[in-house]
């Protein structure tokens, strides 16, 4: 009976591009059926799979067959076990996907296997994010958007080589766009503390302080580095505190969501999109006009929840 349960759910699911495995599928039901109601199973489809596992292993691993052959009710039990925590840990990063843009969790930065499965968001779907907004690093002819979050860990990675290309090719100037990650704390209250820094002049060198200090960005720590810098502290915190640059930020955010953006960093430059942390090479290679258009660099991204772009796209 134990067989037969897994069966359905296998056979069920086969069943749905084969003729064959829904008659299999149906079998099992009528098995499970009969043994839930204490009734002997008919079919005999659980003894028909031991015969077939068995004698497709004997060939092969002689050992092996004979070991499941024994123990064949244990065998049947731990492959339920494994189904079930399979579909749990699987409902589980699909909630995960839905809810925070990565199936591993709300704080989590790593890879998502669904990102490359649904193939709903990719490189592919972005548009331009137009320059001429936010605040510029340089005096350049060619001008490279950043989208960024001052709490993602790859913005932060990216950091060094976006440093050594911008003084390797001073004829690029860098403007930064906002776009901080929900799922992240403090991410939109970094960003708008480098707003109020640009009030006083110095959004660059906090922009700065915010990846060397990386990781240090609760009120106090958003106040120390303004104390840093020799920023006016009253002003600065009157700033933070009464919201004054939140809707520079979702001015930022619904631009970047508008564009497709689906993490962080991104970078436009000369017709090409560059997604995740970038290498000198490859930023040049953005620069020349040479790269991919789009690109996805190495190392991930920082996604925003799901559910944040699909209320985007309804809106929209």
């Amino acid at each position: 009976m134990v067989l037969c349960f897994v069966a359905l759910f296998v056979f069920g699911i086969l069943g749905i591009f084969s003729a064959k495995y829904r008659i299999l599928a149906k079998e099992a039901l009528g098995c499970v059926f009969r043994t839930v109601t204490l009734r002997p199973c008919e079919s005999k489809l659980d003894e028909r799979l031991h015969a077939q596992i068995v004698a497709k292993l004997l060939p092969i691993f002689p050992a092996g067959a004979r070991v499941i052959h024994k123990n064949f009710q244990l065998f049947s039990l731990l492959l339920v076990v494994l189904f079930f925590g399979s579909m749990i840990s699987s409902g589980i990063s699909v909630y995960n996907y839905w809810a925070y843009g990565n199936c591993n969790g709300p704080n989590s930065s790593e890879y998502c296997v669904f990102d490359a499965v649904l193939g709903a968001k990719g490189p592919a779907g972005l548009k331009f994010l137009a320059p001429g907004v936010g605040p510029t690093l340089g005096n350049g002819s060619f001008v490279m958007v950043e989208a960024g979050c001052f709490t993602c860990p790859f913005t932060n990675k990216t950091q060094p080589e976006l440093s050594a290309f911008l003084q390797k090719h001073p004829e690029v100037t860098l403007e930064f766009r906002a776009f901080p990650i929900p799922t992240h704390a403090n991410s939109t209250l970094a960003a708008q503390a480098a707003f109020c820094a640009q009030a006083q002049g110095k959004f660059w060198p906090y922009y700065d302080l915010l990846f060397t200090r990386f990781g240090q960005d609760s009120r106090e720590d958003l106040l120390q580095n303004a104390a840093t810098l020799g920023l006016n502290q009253t002003a600065f915190a009157q700033c933070l505190d009464s919201n004054a640059t939140l809707s520079r930020v979702q001015k930022d955010v619904e631009a970047g969501k508008a564009a497709g953006i689906y993490g962080t960093p991104t970078f436009f430059i000369n017709g090409s999109a560059l997604v995740g942390p970038q290498s000198v090479s490859q930023f040049e290679a953005g620069l020349a006009g040479t790269a991919p258009k789009p690109f996805a660099g190495q190392g991930g991204v920082c996604p925003p929840p799901a559910s944040v772009l699909a209320a985007s796209k309804t809106a929209a």
